[in-house]
């Protein structure tokens, strides 16, 4: 094998070699430049398909009139009741009192000592219904005598258990306390204890530890809205005003509260913005991408068109149909721009159906566009079938060069083989060359 091709006749031969390799490579370059470019392209729809996921979150957020947020709620007294408002709720101001909070059924054993035990006989037992269904009851088989922390973690553990929760609570000289709570708030869920075999009422000494004097009628919360009292059992209340949802924290009994369910205007305001940013982003980030790596891909014209379609169609038949009613329109250089003027007019007309413009859920702007959105990044949708077909297009190209590769690793031994052997005539020629040279200068008369 020849090390140094080109020491016996002084050819070149590795810088020939490189010469003709570089020649031989122009189809892999050519390959590879493809590769880049479709690379290239693949990077550029990942940019798109982020793009239009953030259109598609900022729809999701626009696509629902709670989103626009139609009403707020206020309270003169948060630290006794706050408020909050969904779109159904009406206007209007409401005097509400909380005369009482839903309270838990809680009971309490006598004390006793932490070694005592109950129960031990055949039958014993005691049982623990929730409610009035006798479905939800946990009973303890104390057959076998059980302490006060035993009993605790049976009623604990007990996959079963119909909404008891147990603690020990440890006093002074080694005694201690059963307490037993019901899990859910108001009178539905209060507790009746019953008692099997020769435990009675009075082998626990259980007492309810409420302050509701003995009537668990009043363990559900009060209030009076305008004078009406009703009782709930829970101090989340949300079936008394439509729309509104009541959180009772402190009792105040006789003291009116001030309850106002007013417009929004600046946070529908902000929405409505939003709606317009969005869409400006996306026609921006779109045209980056044509001027980029996408300048001649239809995928960014089909998007547009789809963009134009849903805007020069209008909504469905409310007091607004079309985006330039409230405000919204698009110019020149198609992006879309907000007159406030003419926005807070259509909020102060017609709030509702404002919101109704954007988030109605059949024919709602902001609807069809997070719909939109979704088939083409959904999987096998417009996004997904390109990056595909640049993908099989890369690893086609990968594979095609990785053949000439090896395929130029053989062409480039040949042509060190045919070389080198060039360089060993060459020098044998030359070798004879000097010696008939020599031969002939030695003949006579040669001088």
């Amino acid at each position: 094998m020849i090390t140094a091709p080109g020491v016996g006749s002084g050819l070149d031969v590795r810088s020939i070699v490189n010469d003709l390799m570089a020649l031989e490579r122009r189809p892999i370059e050519a390959l590879q430049r493809r590769q880049n470019q479709y690379e290239a392209q693949l990077s550029a729809y990942g940019q798109l398909k982020s793009t239009l996921s953030g259109f598609q979150d900022a729809m999701k957020g626009l696509s629902s009139t709670d989103a626009f947020k139609v009403f707020s709620a206020s309270t003169s007294n948060e630290d006794a009741l706050q408020v909050s408002a969904a779109s159904t709720a009406p206007l209007g101001s409401y005097n509400v009192r909380v005369e009482r909070l839903a309270g838990y059924h809680k009971v309490g054993s006598s004390e006793f000592a932490d070694t005592a035990t109950f129960g031990g006989a055949a039958g014993d037992s005691i049982a623990i219904q929730v409610g009035t269904d006798p479905a939800n009851t946990i009973s303890i088989d104390l057959s076998a005598a059980k302490t006060l922390e035993e009993i605790r973690d049976f009623i604990n553990d007990d996959v079963n258990n119909p909404g008891v929760s147990a603690t020990v609570v440890n006093g002074n000289g080694g005694n201690q306390k059963l307490i037993l709570t019901s899990e859910d708030s108001g009178t539905a869920s209060a507790m009746t204890i019953s008692y099997g075999g020769s435990l009675t009422a009075a082998s626990f000494g259980l007492q309810t530890l409420n302050d509701i004097g003995g009537d668990l009628a009043l363990l559900d919360a009060e209030i009076s809205v305008d004078g009406y009292s009703v009782t709930r059992a829970s101090n989340t209340i949300s079936d008394v005003i439509q729309g509104v949802t009541l959180d009772l924290h402190q009792a105040q009994p006789g003291v009116d509260i001030q309850v106002k369910i007013d417009r929004d205007l600046d946070a529908a305001k902000e929405s409505v913005q939003a709606f317009a940013d969005a869409y400006n982003d996306l026609r921006s980030s779109i045209k980056s991408l044509r001027s980029g790596q996408l300048e001649a891909d239809s995928t960014l014209l089909s998007i547009e068109r789809g963009l134009l379609n849903i805007m020069n169609n209008p909504g469905g038949g409310g007091v607004y149909n079309h985006l330039s009613e409230i405000g919204l329109s698009i110019q020149k250089d198609g992006n879309m721009s907000v007159k406030t003027t003419q926005l807070e007019s259509a909020l102060n007309t017609d709030f509702s159906a404002v919101a109704d413009l954007f988030a109605n859920t059949q024919d709602g702007y902001a609807t069809r566009f997070e719909s939109l959105t979704g088939t083409w990044l959904e999987t096998g949708g417009l996004i997904d079938s390109r990056t595909d077909g640049l993908g099989s297009r890369i690893e086609d190209l990968e594979d095609r060069q990785t053949a000439m590769d090896r395929r130029m690793e053989q062409v480039e031994a040949r042509y060190l083989r045919q070389f080198s052997a060039l360089d060993s005539l060459v020098a044998q020629l030359q070798g004879t060359s000097d010696f008939l040279t020599s031969q002939l200068a030695s003949l006579p008369g040669s001088g």
